[in-house]
């Protein structure tokens, strides 16, 4: 799915590229030739993918390690003491200024 969400962001970028290149040297060589016709070519650019992308899976293994409740909650209450201690002393900053 990144292969492809990679490779469609690469053509969309291309696209846009070429889309400006193009306006910039039409708006360029409308601004130096004077012309007495009032139209304008149209830019048209084409975007082709293939019908059936080649996708493909890479298994990966998640190695996760044993943990227990108690050390959960321990983690759990550190972060809610740094979180408590960080909102005083932001009220003590407040106070004192």
């Amino acid at each position: 799915m990144t292969k492809i969400k990679s490779m469609m962001t690469k053509v969309m970028l291309g696209a846009m590229t070429v889309t400006t290149l193009l306006a910039t040297s039409a708006g360029a060589s409308a601004a130096t030739v004077t012309t007495t016709s009032t139209a304008t070519p149209a830019i048209r650019t084409t975007v082709q993918l293939d019908s059936r992308p080649a996708a493909t899976i890479q298994p990966m293994k998640i190695h996760l390690k044993r943990v227990t409740t108690k050390q959960v909650a321990n983690q759990v209450q550190t972060v809610v003491d740094a979180s408590a201690l960080n909102l005083d002393q932001k009220h003590s900053d407040s106070q004192l200024k």
